[in-house]
């Protein structure tokens, strides 16, 4: 019944804003599908203003009402807590390091995947939309870079985070009881709904590392903090990719790993997460009443 509460949720604001964005933000769904010639100002400009209010209406609105509507402490349910550590925030760009060289071979093996008769097809619309997105994540200026930082990194930061991990995962590890089917399946809509095929498994093993995370600590805010850095990594790549070849193969994807450092990267990876699990008392959901749900860090 949370499910579908959840889902019936997310399902209307999702309706709701494309409403919204068709009626308002036509330019830029024709961009997105259009050839990869340059966008305006006045598009980039409906791309922000579009983006902040996807984040808010398809992300963090339904996270937040069902946990208002559905449990007795809202903000303990979604795992946003005040008693955070600051070693665990240090730990957790330990993380994103370790594990981004895992992350850029899973996406490698995705790019060799070969999808039969749509395989055209797909590249073709992957390349539309890199060639789109390219252009909306333009940055000419200093000033360019900071918001996109708001809008790009930190804003899907805290919505994607409410939405999978905070309300989606807790939702299913209620309802199967197991905690790593629950990571997988929240993992699973997180890379899916991030709309590509080729970079697919790369999107996927982040999603199980932020899930991981969420489970290891109860404590969004980690989540968070390690969602906006890479997203901040990415964008900070290709602001400075004209001054360095490692960035510029960093920010066209065009980076290639080794499986050996895959592996140790997979090994460091572990090894942080056994960190954490030690720093971090062991917290389990509740799986009979939502309303006494409490995930204080003792």
């Amino acid at each position: 019944m949370q499910f579908a509460i959840f889902m019936g949720i997310a399902a209307a604001m999702f309706l709701t804003y494309r409403f919204i964005a068709e009626g308002f933000f036509g330019s830029v769904i024709n961009a997105l599908t259009a050839s990869d010639q340059q966008v305006s100002k006045e598009t980039l400009d409906q791309f922000r203003w579009a983006q902040f209010i996807s984040s808010v209406m398809t992300f963090i609105f339904p996270a937040l009402a069902f946990a208002y509507l559905c449990h007795e402490k809202p903000i303990a349910f979604l795992g946003l807590k005040r008693n955070s550590k600051i070693l665990i925030f240090l730990i957790v760009i330990f993380l994103l390091v370790a594990v981004q060289p895992f992350a850029i071979y899973m996406g490698q093996l995705n790019q060799g995947v070969n999808f039969g008769k749509v395989q055209g097809e797909l590249q073709r619309l992957e390349q539309l939309y890199e060639n789109a997105m390219k252009n909306f994540v333009r940055m000419d200026t200093f000033q360019d870079l900071i918001i996109n930082l708001l809008i790009v990194a930190i804003l899907p930061a805290v919505g994607e985070e409410l939405f999978f991990r905070g309300a989606l995962q807790n939702i299913l590890e209620r309802w199967t009881r197991i905690p790593w089917v629950a990571i997988l399946l929240s993992s699973f809509a997180f890379a899916f709904l991030h709309g590509t095929f080729f970079k697919f498994l790369g999107i996927f093993t982040l999603g199980i590392v932020l899930g991981t995370l969420f489970y290891v600590t109860r404590n969004l805010w980690y989540n968070i903090f390690f969602h906006f850095l890479n997203n901040a990594l990415a964008l900070l790549a290709t602001y400075y990719a004209t001054r360095n070849d490692m960035l510029k193969k960093l920010a066209e994807d065009d980076y290639k790993m080794s499986l050996f450092a895959a592996i140790t990267s997979l090994a460091l990876t572990v090894a942080i997460f056994l960190l954490i699990r030690k720093r971090t008392p062991p917290q389990h959901v509740s799986s009979t009443s939502p309303t006494a749900a409490q995930f204080d860090i003792e």
